[in-house]
């Protein structure tokens, strides 16, 4: 299940990451036209054209300044473990 606009509680992933589209993912948006990927992902999705890899490590968000500090801990704690 894929969807932004209409979230329901069983939904418990995000998304993120680096995304793969085949230029044929964008044919039916107008040349010059701004579409949001999530509408892409949710036309993908409705062909069956869509997949994902469910990953385990945590997602560092760098939106925030808790999210920023956070990951600055990652990071330091992982470049004094060298």
């Amino acid at each position: 299940m894929y969807d932004k606009v209409n979230r329901v509680p069983e939904m418990s992933h995000i998304d993120y990451g680096l995304g793969a589209l085949a230029a044929g993912a964008f044919d039916s948006v107008a040349d010059g036209a701004r579409v949001d990927l999530a509408l892409i992902y949710q036309n993908l999705l409705a062909e069956d054209e869509l997949a994902g890899l469910e990953v385990f490590q945590r997602f560092y968000e760098i939106g925030s300044p808790a999210g920023l500090a956070d990951t600055r801990k990652y990071f330091e704690a992982k470049e004094s473990a060298k």
